[in-house]
């Protein structure tokens, strides 16, 4: 009888250790990565990480994208920036801004972090105080680019902390147990009209005058760019995006799109579509980000 329950006990142990082992080899695969970086006429998508994922697109009715994103080399810093459509070189303006901004935040930049005690909400204003004085700088010494300026968000990642700064109307958003939560108020006139109550939201996003915004990299009035923190859980996402793309879809569908199961490529791409077939009457740029336990190295950005 003794025989018989040790045979039981070593059928399971090993019926356990074949489950695990299953269970270690499908998260083995999905580790497996192969980045994607693909350009067609009017899209750019890159895709360093399965849990990272950018794309920008011309839209339907521009000649140019004057928007650009950018991801770090380490994957934990993510910057979307929409150059001012209407003004001068805002293509310029939006590529000055987020090479000034990576440029401030990496370790061997001016701005470097001294240690894990820094603080990067200060690192990030500081940041994008540098792609402040580089976009006015050029403004003013070129007449050709007179005007410019570009709104900007950057999305920064340490350990499990989310640090999230920006100027102007592009917006963030956290996906959390089934939950869209807008990190971001808009700097825009609009907004303004929200926020003391003449306004909903989703009037707002329809309003002839959304595009009007209080501040942005280059204006000759300055910023006072805003901060915002979180803390993620695994397989929470968060979303960065200029307002080609929450302009065109209402928040609800944002939502269930960023938070369905698949691939973090594939939900980004079906945003960029969707937002595009809805409206596409401006350029559309957006980063996903899926996240997983890691360890937090804050000295580190690249």
């Amino acid at each position: 009888m003794s025989g018989i329950r040790q045979m039981i006990k070593l059928i399971e142990a090993l019926r356990k250790r074949r489950l695990q082992m299953q269970q270690d080899a499908s998260s083995t695969k999905r580790e497996i990565w192969n980045p994607v970086s693909r350009e067609a006429p009017g899209r750019k998508l890159s895709a360093p990480s399965h849990r990272l994922c950018a794309a920008t697109d011309i839209g339907k009715r521009r000649s140019r994208n004057e928007d650009e994103y950018y991801l770090s080399p380490d994957c934990r810093l993510w910057i979307v920036a929409d150059g001012m459509g209407g003004h001068a070189a805002g293509d310029v303006a939006s590529a000055l801004t987020i090479q000034a901004i990576a440029e401030s935040m990496h370790p061997s930049g001016r701005n470097a972090f001294s240690g894990a005690e820094a603080a990067i909400g200060d690192r990030l204003v500081e940041a994008f105080t540098a792609a402040q004085n580089r976009v006015s700088n050029r403004s003013l010494s070129e007449p050709e680019c007179n005007g410019m300026g570009s709104t900007v968000i950057a999305g920064f990642v340490d350990g499990e902390d989310l640090y999230v700064c920006h100027v102007g109307d592009v917006r963030g958003y956290h996906f959390s147990e089934g939950q869209l939560t807008r990190l971001t108020n808009d700097h825009s006139l609009v907004w303004e009209l929200v926020t003391s109550g003449q306004l909903t939201p989703d009037q707002a996003r329809l309003h002839p005058q959304r595009s009007k915004v209080t501040q942005a990299i280059g204006m000759l009035a300055g910023i006072a760019p805003e901060v915002t923190s979180r803390m993620l859980k695994p397989r929470d996402r968060v979303l960065l995006c200029s307002d080609g793309l929450w302009e065109a879809l209402p928040e609800p569908y944002i939502g269930e799109i960023v938070g369905a199961d698949g691939p973090v490529m594939e939900s980004l791409s079906m945003l960029v579509d969707k937002a595009n077939a809805t409206s596409g009457q401006d350029n559309i740029t957006a980063v996903l980000y899926e996240h997983s336990s890691s360890e937090r190295t804050a000295s580190r950005i690249g």
